[in-house]
């Protein structure tokens, strides 16, 4: 009683959402560009002034702490923003020199532009103290992503008051509406990095978090220059391979030469290609010890991919999954947006690489199609995507229908419909299911979202009919499922006690296979806070059933999951975790996460001590080791059959240095030791890399890459093939056409 009691206090309590419609800001017009030093002269003070920037955490709703004025103007070509961030102990302004695209250990602001003015989609910028460069999109009104990468110029100058920044934006890098008579939607924020706070400009209330139907109207951009242009990169890389046992050889050829178009005729409307894409920069793949019964799900970091990537993810399951594009020879990608219609096909030809029943490797071309389009109206959306492979002797399809419905602001209605449709046979992996059978290849889901004010909960049900497969372009659950899940939760942010915050969240799941036999499901509770002090600590159980799901060869058996076939071993298991993380503001931060847990017909624990070291602005080191112990459990036996215990221990190493804002050097390094087995006790994997930014969007890439023997698949490390070793050069030139 005294829970329900609690519950409709809460419930009464709730505010609505601030309107924000007060706050506007009018950006002056120059009839002369605006050289950038980081320095603001009295030029900037004819712009549109913001100043009564309000803390988001930790003491919402009071005034910041150190005062802050941002200055808007713009000329036929460019927007300008002038930053003027004020600080009473300007020796204590944190300033991290590092690569680009990264904001961590440092002051920084925010740049928020919705382009289109539809309260849903636009543009982030990022400086920092020291001058680190960060771009992105975001989504959905609250989603940010980091996918989208631009040319624009910005400058930083510490003094004796704080530190100042100047922006130049083109209009050209972005899609925009033009001279729009309701404006452009705009925000700013400050991060203070010493002690944590955030402040926006318009105030961000943290129980709702940021949105773009919050944000404020940027007014006064009149005769700007359009989104038409077009963007030439074209590289080269120089390539030398070789076996862990063998010297290197070259594999210089025509292949090596690569070109990315990126064709921009209107503010509706761009196109991009790409052919023979290298992703030699991108950020290496950790290896990582995997006890469970599915394959290690892989985020896409690759430049082609990442744009428009946030907008397949707005369905409620991954149904387009990139990664699964491994080796593509050419692509193409369309994006459209004119008012509430947005669009986003990509296309290309993908080069599979498979093993065969003798472990050879072998070559197979695949054509690859996805689409989204949605429609906004009012509060609601609708959306359509669809999939579709094509390689000799199969064929896979599927197409899904979302949409999602929002009333009274804190109500919201998400419900999902899909088909696949396959035929032929696909590749005879050995570790991949290959029959094909379509009795119910469909699968739905309706999920309601309640926002309390105080705290937030979500009820959802789903349904998966048997052999619906969607992972030959996407990642899914298993088939043959009915399921219903329960999440609450919430961050509560405390003002005058010893926390900053404390969230708490539990979820629970429940399914079954569509006979409604053998119910599987867990529950769990997560605890979480964080100090005045930036310590940051929390724990949590998880008590559950499952079946045991495994890999049986080429041929399925009656149940069949995405990546293998029931086992009917029924077993119940639990977990127990915890973490801490000591003050992310401090040179010196160390953490850990242990986790005990019942694994299948075992025990399980691990402990994951993690240490980073800045002993300089531009220098980090870090180390962490993952250990793992499995006992009583029938996976893991020795010669003669006996049960054995098993270690698992994956040391990493990791180091960064960046000389200037335009070097920079990366390097990690792993070992992985597994005690059960007798002729094969360590995995090494290395990733090193330099970047130089010799010229705006132009880069030059050295990357050596040492990878140790397949283990991602643990039951299977003794088929695992030898490692390799690759060096590579890469040069890259950006430039556009007007």
């Amino acid at each position: 009683m005294p829970l329900l009691v609690t519950i409709l206090v809460l419930f009464l309590s709730c505010t609505a959402f601030a309107d924000m419609a007060g706050y506007e800001i009018t950006a002056k017009k120059r009839t002369s560009p605006i050289t950038l030093d980081g320095r603001l002269e009295r030029v900037w003070l004819e712009g549109g002034k913001a100043d009564n920037f309000i803390q988001r955490e930790p003491g919402y709703p009071a005034p910041v702490t150190q005062k802050c004025e941002v200055y808007v103007l713009y000329d036929e070509n460019a927007l300008y923003f002038g930053y003027m961030y004020y600080d009473t102990a300007p020796d204590s302004i944190a300033g991290q020199i590092q690569r680009r695209d990264n904001d961590s250990n440092s002051d920084f602001l925010d740049l928020y532009l919705d382009t289109f003015h539809d309260h849903r989609t636009g543009y982030w910028f990022t400086v920092t103290a020291a001058g680190v460069q960060a771009e992105g999109t975001f989504f959905s009104e609250n989603n940010l992503s980091n996918s989208w990468d631009a040319v624009w110029e910005s400058a930083v100058a510490i003094t004796d008051s704080g530190w100042s920044c100047e922006l130049r934006i083109p209009f050209q890098i972005m899609r925009h509406g033009g001279s729009r008579e309701d404006g452009w939607g705009v925000s700013f924020a400050r991060k203070l990095y010493r002690i944590n706070e955030a402040g926006f400009w318009p105030p961000v209330d943290p129980e709702i978090g940021w949105k773009a139907s919050k944000i404020a109207t940027l007014r006064g951009l009149d005769d700007i220059a359009s989104s038409a242009h077009l963007e030439v990169l074209p590289h080269a890389v120089g390539r030398w391979d070789a076996p862990t046992t063998k010297d290197f050889r070259s594999e210089n050829e025509w292949e090596n030469l690569g070109l990315t178009l990126k064709y921009v005729p209107s503010a509706a409307l761009s196109i991009d290609g790409a052919y023979q894409p290298d992703f030699a920069q991108v950020d290496v793949d950790e290896a990582v010890i995997n006890l469970s019964d599915y394959p290690v799900f892989l985020s896409e970091k690759r430049p082609f991919f990442l744009e428009s990537k946030e907008y397949f993810e707005e369905t409620p399951y991954t149904f387009v999954y990139t990664r699964r594009v491994a080796d593509p020879d050419y692509g193409g990608r369309v994006n459209y947006q004119k008012g509430n219609v947005k669009a986003s096909f990509l296309a290309g030809k993908n080069r599979l690489s498979y093993f065969d029943d003798q472990f050879e490797t072998r070559g197979l071309l695949q054509d690859v199609f996805v689409g989204r389009t949605t429609l906004n109206s009012g509060r609601h959306r609708f959306g359509l995507t669809g999939t579709y492979l094509n390689q000799t002797g199969y064929t896979a399809a599927a197409a899904g229908f979302d949409a999602k419905f929002r009333w009274r602001v804190r109500d919201q209605l998400n419900l999902w419909l899909s088909a696949v449709d396959r035929s032929g046979d696909p590749v005879q992996h050995w570790y991949r299911v290959a029959q094909v059978r379509d009795e119910q290849p469909v699968e739905s889901r309706v999920g309601y979202v309640r926002d309390y004010g105080p705290f937030r909960s979500e009820l959802a049900a789903a349904y998966r009919g048997t052999d619906y497969d969607i992972n030959d372009l996407g990642w899914g659950d298993p088939s043959n499922q009915i399921r219903q899940a329960l999440w609450i939760g919430d961050n509560y942010y405390l003002n005058g006690t010893a926390f900053r915050n404390f969230g708490f969240d539990i979820n629970s799941l429940r399914s079954s296979l569509t006979t409604g036999d053998a119910p599987e499901g867990y529950a769990n509770f997560n605890l979480f806070t964080t100090t005045r002090t930036n310590w940051e600590l929390g724990g949590g159980m998880e008590w559950g059933d499952d079946f045991r799901r495994r890999y049986v060869g080429l041929q399925a058996g009656e149940f069949r999951d995405n990546f293998g076939s029931f086992n009917h071993e029924y077993y119940k298991y639990f977990w127990h975790w915890g973490w801490f993380w000591s003050d992310q503001t401090k040179p010196f931060r160390y953490g850990t996460d242990a986790r005990y847990r019942t694994f299948r017909d075992g025990n399980s624990y691990s402990l994951e001590p993690e240490v980073s070291w800045r002993p300089r602005s531009n220098i980090e080191l870090g180390a962490e080791m993952d250990w793992t112990r499995v006992w009583n459990s029938r996976s893991f036996v020795d010669d003669s059959g006996h049960v054995v215990t098993a270690d698992f221990r994956n040391w990493i190493l990791k180091s960064s240095w960046s000389p200037s804002l335009k070097l920079s050097f990366r390097g990690t390094l792993q070992w992985i030791e597994k005690s059960h087995f007798v002729d094969d006790q360590g995995l090494f994997f290395a990733n090193l890399l330099m970047s130089y930014n010799w010229s705006p969007g132009s880069w030059f890439y050295i990357v050596y890459d040492e990878s140790g023997r397949d283990i991602d698949r643990l039951d299977h490390a003794d088929m695992s093939i030898p490692g390799d070793r690759t060096l590579r050069a890469k040069l890259t030139y950006f430039f556009t056409v007007p």
